[in-house]
């Protein structure tokens, strides 16, 4: 991927777009002829367009743009708004960093598959708070935290396929950033969190909601138990995520 910087001349006059093409050719300095031709507000800054996405200045252009294109001048291209003569300033290629990248997922079904097979290679990784934990895990799996990442880390291969676990994938891309950061680049996450998981795999696992206003507080455990039996729970749990 690439991005592209322009300046243009642009009219409404093929008349003026082919005299301002032809002094160009004659040399003449590109910020004169956007003085003496150009009706876009950009001749204020002599016709600098600025930066756009790669596609951007394909579209506008009708041409590949490469980095060896510097300098290069385009047109007159005609479109809807009239008459465009541009130059390429600048050009930049534009390496997707992992912070800008899609999260690689793994859906609970590729994963009870590979976990059935044997799941070499495979760790999971829960990621969420230790109460989350003990409402629900997914058997294998570890719980890290801030106290215990560095040994766990310590133990693993860099290319180590790791699976985090969290809620709802609400925490998750975050942290494979930071893994990635970290130099461990097969880091995923489980395609809608354990709440996937307990719907679609596991069904006996306990479900819950969280209330993000308040430090993902729980609300409430979605299970079927008595009214009682929920009423001691959630005092319990509450009682223990105050400490």
């Amino acid at each position: 991927m690439i991005r592209v910087r322009a300046s243009q001349v642009f009219t409404h006059s093929i008349e003026d777009a082919v005299a301002a093409r032809k002094a160009l050719d004659a040399e003449a300095p590109f910020t004169e002829v956007v003085e003496k031709y150009s009706t876009c507000p950009s001749k204020q800054q002599g016709g600098d367009l600025g930066w756009m996405p790669e596609g951007a200045a394909l579209s506008l252009m009708g041409e590949k743009v490469t980095g060896q294109d510097t300098n290069k001048i385009i047109g007159p291209v005609h479109t809807e708004y009239g008459y465009h003569i541009l130059m390429i300033t600048d050009v930049m290629e534009e390496i997707l960093e992992a912070e800008q990248a899609p999260p690689i997922v793994i859906s609970p079904e590729e994963l009870s598959q590979r976990i059935e097979a044997g799941g070499s290679n495979l760790t999971l990784l829960d990621i969420r708070e230790s109460w989350e934990w003990d409402i629900a895990s997914i058997e294998g799996s570890q719980l890290i935290t801030k106290e215990n990442c560095e040994s766990i880390l310590s133990t693993l291969d860099k290319d180590r396929e790791l699976v985090l676990i969290d809620w709802k994938q609400d925490r998750s891309p975050s942290f494979v950033q930071w893994l990635f950061q970290r130099g461990f680049s097969y880091a995923k996450c489980l395609e809608g969190g354990i709440d996937a998981w307990a719907d679609k795999i596991d069904s006996s696992l306990n479900r819950y909601e969280i209330d993000e206003d308040d430090g993902y507080r729980y609300e409430d455990i979605f299970e079927e138990e008595s009214p009682s039996e929920q009423s001691d729970d959630h005092h319990d749990h509450d009682h223990d995520h105050d400490h």
